[in-house]
């Protein structure tokens, strides 16, 4: 497969016709050929889109294949715009250089020697479609996925950082690539992905670096799968400590992203943000939710991994309850944006340790934690602060129960971590890779139960 991805980056360079593929295969579990990458980060219904490459092949698709139509040169470029009879049309300086006729099912362009094109101040490897809706123009990006990847590892991971750890990220890149691609969220605009962290942050041609270029390349057509599919290999930078179950965050538990603890995680982000009870007012007021005057926050539900499950906003007349990732999204509106992570504790709120039952042999015994003592290491009597329970499987902790935050000018959140905590850490990566470790052990620490191949 590796050597038709191949062939067909070099039909798309340098052949006058080439096919795509819009959707992943799910039954063969191949990469297509060909991705179309929606450039909504700047290119999102746009009056105009400035094209500043001075030789241009202007083109369109038909029946999946390019058919080319004319060369345009022109040494100030081209300008992209929508007619009022919704064609689209290029324009050199004060010229009208060519119209796509409504023949043309989807106007297309390149650069005519099969370099890179520019579009504002970015450039793109591949083929730039126009797509028009509304006298408005989107542009999405046709290009061979390993060279995609070029422009989204060194924009998701510093390009110095260990290249064990690059490649750990294109494995997880082109993995969810696929996957993202089959789930379909932006099929109805005519791509598979976008080019935010909606899916993943991608950059360009002029954003590439040696490094994760190598990283790539090192990595072609390498996936990773978990019975035999592959999986939507969600990361994000930093845990903190631990990762978190899928279903803490989203709703669906997936079998291969399972909390796991950090092995060396280099340089965890650590945070605090700090919110008066005015100000979570009105936040409650700009998510419609009326529970009149913030009075006190509490962390409700605490999964085992330490991270938020619930968030309780108490107010003068009832209660909010905010989960998984809505609890770092209710706070978008507010200056500093959304909360780091949900891997975090209330100051104010001093913690209430859980109580516990002991069977002795005789009897059993309750009481808080806080009313036993254990031995240390010089076996020494010493309070209890922290307490674990067996299930026959796994050892988990029991975690104190937070009480509300009331009182005072507002409640402080003290945090570890940065983003939604599922999948691979990247800072985690980092240090395994600082620590020896290869890109495979790194992905299989992270995603329970896969296959790396």
């Amino acid at each position: 497969m590796r050597k038709y991805i191949l062939f067909f980056c070099l039909l798309l360079a340098f052949a006058g016709g080439f096919t795509f593929t819009v959707h992943a295969s799910a039954a063969n579990q191949e990469m297509p050929p060909l991705v179309r990458i929606g450039l909504i980060r700047e290119f999102a219904n746009r009056e105009s889109i400035s094209i500043p490459t001075a030789r241009i092949q202007v083109g369109h698709e038909e029946n999946g294949v390019f058919i080319p139509l004319q060369l345009l040169e022109s040494a100030v470029g081209f300008v992209a715009r929508v007619n009022a009879e919704g064609q689209v049309t290029l324009h050199a300086g004060n010229q009208l250089a060519f119209t796509f006729t409504r023949q043309c099912s989807e106007p297309q362009i390149r650069e005519a020697g099969g370099g890179v094109i520019g579009l504002g101040t970015s450039t793109y490897r591949g083929i730039i479609a126009l797509r028009p809706a509304n006298r408005l123009l989107t542009a999405i990006n046709i290009i061979c996925p390993e060279e995609y990847l070029f422009g989204v590892i060194p924009a998701e991971m510093p390009p110095n950082w260990h290249m064990q750890a690059l490649m750990a990220q294109a494995v997880a890149s082109r993995s969810y690539l696929f996957s993202r691609s089959l789930e379909g969220p932006h099929a109805h605009q005519g791509f598979n992905l976008c080019d935010t962290t909606c899916c993943q942050v991608y950059r360009g041609a002029g954003h590439e670096h040696a490094n994760t270029t190598h990283a790539v390349n090192a990595t072609r057509g390498v996936m990773v799968f978990h019975e035999g599919r592959v999986i939507s290999a969600v990361y994000f930078s930093s845990s903190g400590g631990a990762t978190d179950n899928s279903e803490n965050a989203w709703v669906e538990a997936r079998p291969y992203l399972r909390s796991v603890n950090e092995i060396g995680e280099h340089n965890p982000f650590q945070w605090t943000r700090t919110f008066t009870w005015a100000e979570l007012t009105t936040l409650l007021q700009a998510a419609n939710v009326n529970i009149g005057t913030a009075t006190g926050v509490a962390a409700t539900q605490i999964a085992a991994s330490g991270w938020i499950r619930e968030l309780t906003i108490f107010g003068t007349a009832g209660q909010h309850r905010l989960t998984g990732e809505g609890i770092n999204g209710f706070f978008s509106p507010s200056a500093g944006g959304r909360l780091a992570s949900r891997n975090f504790h209330i100051l104010e709120a001093m913690p209430q340790l859980p109580t516990v039952w002991v069977y002795d042999g005789r009897q059993i015994v309750s009481a808080p934690l806080s009313a036993f003592q254990g031995l240390d290491a010089h076996e020494s009597p010493t309070a209890m602060h922290m307490a674990y329970v067996y299930d026959g499987t796994t050892t988990r902790r029991i975690h104190a129960t937070p009480q509300q935050a009331t009182g005072g000018a507002g409640v402080t959140f003290a945090g570890s971590g940065r983003g939604h905590g599922v999948g691979m850490s990247q800072h985690g990566a980092e240090g395994m890779a600082r620590l020896g470790f290869t890109y495979r052990q790194i992905l299989m620490h992270y995603y329970t139960g896969v296959e790396v191949r």
